[in-house]
């Protein structure tokens, strides 16, 4: 090799390393079935001993999260609801986490959301910021973004993302399970990212279920826990509305798997959500529940 070819070789690597560290993009957005396709489903506890149980039968926590990590865990914390009223994540399944994670030895615990109603309100409504704290962790105004580009977007070409996203070395997504409108129909682990960005009213005002798929494309998470513990069945995002006890958590790695799942437990086939399909075709995960092994634990 010569001098040439030696510095630009050095160059290439360079701006790689910088790329990795300001985005969340893979070199490879596909979802390898065999590997996986396979959700961890707990029922029938307290939602601290759910989370627990999953995460244990995904491997336990240390799998994902190493000493010294920096954590970003990313719930529903979007509207001034209660815990019972379902439109947010349960408190107990976000402060479990934060547990886990403290206790593998992360180097700080971060918890954040680009709330609807004012985060000052939401925070401390949904139960979240006391769970957090109480926890070990640090709940995070959502006031720091950065503009980054969406390689494989077809519609969100590029996105302001809130910075502590960006920057986690291990990124968890923690959706509520819950109805939508007639446009996107649930709201579980791919419609939260909506959480992430400033600028969500351009997901409406363009093509909803498109950039619901291009910015999951963008942000991969290490894992993804689905609070069903109780679901919204009506009047979803924000309700209130019809509340069901389905005392339900479930994990894993394939979040269109999982969205396909939670899907089910509100009453909607998977094929009758676009943004599903479209990730499936994507690559991002396995939308058809026939081709994903469900391991109840």
């Amino acid at each position: 090799m010569d001098r040439k070819e030696f510095l630009k070789t050095g160059i290439v690597a360079t701006l790689g390393l910088i790329a990795s560290k300001y985005t969340r993009i893979s070199e490879t957005p596909s979802v390898a079935a065999e590997s996986s396709s396979e959700i961890f489903i707990s029922k029938n506890g307290s939602p601290e001993e759910m989370t627990f149980r999953v995460v244990k039968a995904m491997g336990a926590i240390n799998k994902f999260v190493k000493k010294g990590s920096k954590v970003v865990i990313k719930p529903n914390i979007a509207w001034n609801r209660t815990p019972e009223q379902a439109a947010t994540t349960h408190p107990e399944v976000v402060g479990a986490l934060v547990k886990m994670c403290r206790n593998a030895g992360a180097s700080s615990i971060i918890v954040t959301d680009v709330t609807c109603n004012p985060w000052q309100t939401t925070f401390v409504t949904t139960g979240i910021k006391d769970a957090v704290e109480n926890a070990g962790g640090t709940m995070r105004a959502p006031e720091k973004f950065r503009t980054v580009s969406i390689p494989n977007g077809a519609v969100l070409k590029e996105a302001s993302i809130l910075e502590d996203i960006l920057d986690a070395d291990v990124l968890v997504n923690v959706p509520v399970a819950k109805v939508h409108g007639s446009q996107a129909r649930i709201t579980i682990s791919m419609k939260n990212w909506m959480g992430a960005v400033r600028d969500r009213g351009f997901f409406h005002r363009t093509d909803l279920n498109q950039c619901i798929v291009d910015i999951s494309s963008f942000l991969k998470p290490a894992f993804t826990i689905v609070d069903a513990t109780r679901i919204l069945l009506t009047r979803g995002p924000q309700g209130p509305g019809e509340v069901k006890e389905t005392r339900t958590v479930c994990g894993g790695l394939d979040f269109v798997a999982l969205d396909a799942y939670g899907a089910t437990l509100l009453g909607v086939n998977p094929s009758e959500v676009r943004h599903l399909q479209i990730a499936e075709k994507m690559g991002l995960g396995i939308a058809d529940l026939s081709k994903v092994k469900l391991t109840y634990v």
